[in-house]
């Protein structure tokens, strides 16, 4: 019965550690400040509750890009994207073409993009 029961706990032990592996760590920033800037900054070019008007733009109500790491898009954000195969053209310059934003406002917006997920 004791060997049954180690080899329960090694077993589901094992089992979390490799779902720690594979799930990603998100951002925890603060929703409502996210909600702010994404309001100022984002939204003219992915919509108020991310559904964009303009083709080509991610539709991160629709989860597009959301299976990405925290680290790709705060590069995203503020490096900028270009996208050749968009069939508008359309590419996002860094920070969407407003001013820098604080790596705290990018954890917020970050945090915010990532609950638009229908």
């Amino acid at each position: 019965m004791y060997v049954c029961k180690m080899f329960f706990v090694l077993a589901c032990t094992c089992l979390t550690f490799v779902f720690m592996l594979q799930v990603p760590v998100f951002a925890e920033g603060n929703l409502a400040e996210g909600k702010k800037v994404f309001g100022i900054v984002c939204s003219s070019c992915h919509g108020d509750s991310g559904m964009p008007d303009l083709p080509g733009i991610p539709v991160f109500a629709e989860g597009e890009r959301m299976e990405k790491t925290d680290d790709v898009l705060k590069k995203s954000i503020r490096n900028g994207v270009e996208n050749p195969n968009n069939p508008a053209g359309q590419v996002m310059p860094p920070f969407g073409g407003g001013d820098p934003l604080t790596d705290k406002q990018v954890e917020d917006v970050l945090s915010y993009i990532r609950t638009l997920k229908k």
